[in-house]
């Protein structure tokens, strides 16, 4: 993969919708919110083998017929921050746009 360094978009927190009240609601809309800010973006994630949405959220119906959710994500990461023992292992963290998460992710 060749990865480009975007420009930084912050988030701001005000923006989370005040409905998302569980981590598990939380983990979703960050990942959906990702993979629309990754506007197509694709890894190499196995040599010779097919490209893979950088961020990647699906339903589907599990064995027991229990509906859920499978949220991947390839984030890319600061090998030197992770190392760095005065930062929390997240910190390392690349940002993989600049853009912001359409209107539509920003409100309950």
């Amino acid at each position: 993969m060749s990865y480009r360094v975007p420009a930084v978009t912050a988030l701001n927190l005000q923006q989370i919708p005040s409905n998302i009240n569980t981590y598990e609601r939380l983990l979703v809309w960050c990942a959906q919110a990702l993979s629309d800010i990754a506007n197509g973006q694709v890894v190499n994630v196995t040599q010779n083998e097919p490209s893979q949405p950088m961020v990647q959220v699906a339903l589907n119906v599990l064995a027991n017929n229990q509906d859920t959710f499978i949220v991947s994500a390839y984030i890319p990461v600061d090998y030197a921050e992770l190392n760095n023992q005065n930062q929390k292992t997240w910190m390392a963290t690349k940002d993989i746009s600049s853009a912001t998460p359409h209107t539509n992710f920003l409100s309950n």
